[in-house]
């Protein structure tokens, strides 16, 4: 277990981090075509500009609407201790998209001081409220604004103003609007909580095996809590059902982002609380992110969905056997893997853990390196000899023979350090690089790091099957050249105070390929091509600044299986058995997991 974080690590890392109308009455409205709506505009004749009151309607025979002076004129009658939207006045059959963020915007006065409902909401039962808000009105027009992400979808939503409950008043309304808005990266809770997971595994130092196991668990609990609040897609591991108090004064469907939220806030510090962190700071930001137009009842019902949601996700890898700490046994004979820069076997027993989605860890196992049926028969090998040379000579220290680009390219993609985000940090921050691109909205990010989470948990898992739990445990290069040149080579591969290092488990198979080949097998399947060019970063200290142009997924993975190579610390047939295997784990987990 990495140690607690202290007071620095902690600040840096906080840092980072209704509604509605009888179905009979909708039904039997008849009109007139109505003005067209303003470009992006869902709202016909919100600006009253042609003196017509269509499509307007009015619940009660004695609410009398006219256009006067451009603004609709509401008279509405005394409903005084009657609900809300016993009197209405509204705008029906536009379609609202699940998790599509809008924008309400409206102008308003009263001829006396008054209240008054808004509400987007389902034109049939249960009338859920997307929007659910009550503005106080004054004899000064105001402009009156909400943002809101819809929980649900529905072709045929309706705009409710609620006049009910109240004396009889004349109020105006102008400048009605309803617009959808652009996807913006920095209020989508996908993307943030997955911000605070990388800064967490900065912080912290985490080894990839459990880092990508809690990623498994963080996007599978929010992918679950959006999936239970828009009822879009099929859950990882729960549906939360949602259930409403079967009134029509109290309808509000779940916040979408409070759900999220609350599902990362409670699997975080249910994983990493313990270690010294609080996530508070960062909840307290998440909710600054959220849509002005939500209240408080939507939040405690998000938040609902949010905790079983987290709940059924940490329960269900209770028992994973992750934390089997049962001490490795050395091979001890030539060819087997010993300790390297003075630390113990990394993680010996992951290959035994649970998978999330394949059958075990040795579902999509490779065969042994070069074909060789033990360690006796690899080291007798040609092309083990062959490869050994190639480390030797490409992936030294003060190698001839690498050329500048592929000393970058070595640094580029390691992330071995402590204070990086490590190989499934890199991979999920180009994740985000191509969502924000491709401009994927929350239910889109939901399921794509999902996707990539869960491929990524496996792949370590089939990574450290092979690398523990079969004949050969592999030996690393640094340990292969010195046992027939002696010592004196030294890696490529370096701490930031520049001392040789090599990745303390053995190297057949390419844990960084291995996640390389999971991730690129995932994205080439839910964007549908591999023809999606990028620029890729790194957190390297060895690369600081690096921007690499990446023509496609599977570049990018096999140009992170030959970095190995070029630092010096894998052989080639561990990039090419760990590419092989990680595009089998991804592959299988697209093909099973997550489906729409």
């Amino acid at each position: 277990m990495s140690p607690p974080i202290n007071a620095r690590q902690l600040r840096r890392l906080l840092s980072l981090v209704l509604a509605v109308a009888l179905a009979s009455t909708l039904t039997a409205l008849v009109r007139p075509a109505p003005a067209a709506a303003a470009p992006g505009d869902l709202i016909l004749n919100g600006t009253f500009d042609n003196g017509s009151t269509q499509p307007w309607w009015t619940r009660l025979a004695s609410t009398s609407t006219t256009v006067n002076a451009g603004q609709l004129r509401v008279r509405t009658s005394a409903t005084v201790g009657k609900p809300v939207w016993e009197d209405l006045v509204g705008h029906f059959e536009f379609g609202v998209t699940a998790a599509q963020s809008y924008r309400l915007q409206f102008d308003a006065s009263a001829d006396v001081n008054r209240s008054l409902r808004v509400s987007v909401s389902r034109a049939d039962t249960p009338f859920t409220s997307a929007v659910d808000q009550s503005v106080a009105l004054t004899s000064s027009m105001r402009r009156f604004s909400f943002d809101f992400a819809s929980p649900f979808g529905d072709p045929k939503a309706v705009l409710l103003f609620h006049f009910g409950g109240q004396a009889a008043s004349t109020v105006r309304l102008d400048n009605i609007s309803l617009t959808p808005l652009a996807v913006n990266p920095a209020t989508d809770p996908i993307l943030y909580w997955n911000g605070i997971l990388l800064a967490t595994y900065k912080a912290l130092d985490l080894p990839p095996t459990s880092s990508s196991r809690e990623a498994a668990i963080l996007h599978a609990a929010m992918h679950d809590a959006a999936v239970s609040v828009t009822g879009v897609g099929n859950p990882y591991r729960v549906r939360v059902p949602v259930s409403y108090p079967g009134t029509m004064d109290n309808v509000v469907a779940p916040s979408l982002h409070a759900a999220i939220d609350r599902a990362a806030y409670d699997v975080l510090t249910a994983l990493y609380g313990g270690q010294g962190q609080s996530y508070s700071q960062a909840l307290a930001a998440a909710v600054a992110l959220r849509p002005s137009g939500v209240n408080a009842a939507e939040v405690a019902r998000g938040e609902t969905v949010g905790v079983a949601a987290a709940a059924a996700n940490l329960q269900a890898r209770a028992n994973d056997g992750s934390g089997n700490n049962t001490p490795y046994q050395l091979d001890g004979v030539p060819g087997s893997w010993r300790p390297t820069n003075g630390k113990a076997a990394v993680s010996p027993n992951w290959g035994l853990v649970t998978p999330f989605a394949l059958t075990s860890g040795q579902q999509f196992r490779p065969g042994l390196p070069a074909d060789a049926n033990g360690y006796d028969d690899l080291l007798g090998k040609d092309e083990y000899d062959t490869q050994v040379r190639e480390i030797r000579d490409y992936g030294g220290r003060t190698s001839s023979l690498r050329t500048p680009e592929q000393t970058q390219i070595a640094f580029f993609w390691a992330n071995d350090l402590g204070g990086t985000y490590k190989p499934p940090g890199q991979l999920f921050s180009h994740t985000r690089i191509v969502s924000e691109q491709r401009q994927l909205g929350i239910l889109a990010n939901a399921r794509l790091f999902g996707l990539v989470a869960l491929a990524l948990a496996d792949a370590a898992i089939a990574a450290w099957d092979a690398k523990y739990q079969t004949p050969i445990d592999l030996w690393r290069p640094v340990t292969a050249i010195e046992a027939t040149e002696g010592t004196g080579w030294q890696p490529l591969s370096q701490t930031r105070e520049g001392v040789p290092y090599t990745p303390a488990f053995p190297a057949y198979i390419s844990g960084h390929a291995t996640f390389a080949g999971a991730w690129s097998a995932v994205m080439k399947r839910f964007f549908g091509t591999d023809a999606i060019a990028f620029d890729a970063t790194t957190d390297d200290p060895h690369a600081v600044d690096v921007v690499r142009h990446m023509t496609g997924f599977d570049h990018a993975a096999e140009e992170n299986a030959l970095s190995r190579i070029y630092l010096g610390v894998h052989y080639r047939f561990d990039a090419e058995a760990g590419l092989a295997t990680g595009r089998s784990v991804g592959a299988y987990v697209f093909a099973n997991r997550l489906r729409q």
